[in-house]
């Protein structure tokens, strides 16, 4: 039974997958590195620090630390954010707006930092609409592809995990919502990456393909 929707926040709620990339980019440039699209898809879904020490292993940039790979990252981003702001996915606030008027609580289970998501939930006034918010990288041990966020989401919720249905974009988040013993609504961005999610249970192409019908239809299935 439907009983919680847990949304992922970057590439689900707002189209930020490809900002960081830029930013990531931005900031390697000035040790005349960089990133390909290929390797960033490998970090989809993953916490920051993680990401940086992959990347600092594939760029050889031995001297730099994680953390310093994360704020430099950080600041190019800003740097953008001034000049684009955010971009919400098409459909999903809609889909949010949808769920709360049924009644079903909602979280947001995000790799992010605390300060990324609570920045993204008053920009685009979400926040009311979330009952509960956790940040992977700074609540949970382990990161996705571990089912830790997904856990505590549906923990704070009082909702138990096999009740809770995700909607994720990214392998990584795919496998730890399963891992977390939750349904799955893959959202396959056809803008970017090349995400397979075969972990998912169901995959659309397009979030205005998520309804509050298609949410019960795929949490209560035994297959679809």
């Amino acid at each position: 039974m439907l009983k919680a929707v847990i949304f992922d926040m970057d590439g689900v709620i707002v189209d930020t997958e490809p900002g960081y990339f830029h930013a990531i980019n931005d900031f390697l440039a000035h040790f005349g590195k960089s990133i390909d699209k290929k390797f960033n898809e490998r970090l989809f879904g993953v916490s920051s620090k993680y990401a940086w020490e992959q990347i600092i292993e594939h760029t050889g940039l031995t001297d730099l630390t994680a953390q310093q790979g994360v704020e430099g990252m950080e600041n190019e981003r800003e740097k953008r954010l001034k000049k684009e702001g955010y971009q919400p996915i098409d459909g999903t606030i809609a889909l949010i707006k949808s769920l709360s008027e049924k009644k079903i609580p909602i979280a947001v289970a995000s790799s992010s930092p605390i300060k990324e998501i609570d920045r993204v939930m008053d920009v685009l006034n979400l926040r009311s609409y979330f009952q509960s918010i956790v940040s992977g990288s700074d609540e949970c041990k382990n990161a996705k592809p571990f089912p830790d966020v997904f856990l505590k989401a549906a923990q704070k919720l009082g909702v138990d995990p096999k009740h809770c249905l995700v909607i994720e974009d990214s392998d990584n988040g795919a496998l730890a919502a399963k891992r977390a013993g939750m349904k799955v609504i893959g959202y396959q961005n056809q803008e970017y990456g090349n995400q397979k999610l075969k972990d998912a249970d169901y995959v659309v192409t397009d979030m205005k393909d998520v309804t509050y019908d298609l949410c019960k239809k795929v949490r209560d299935a035994d297959e679809i």
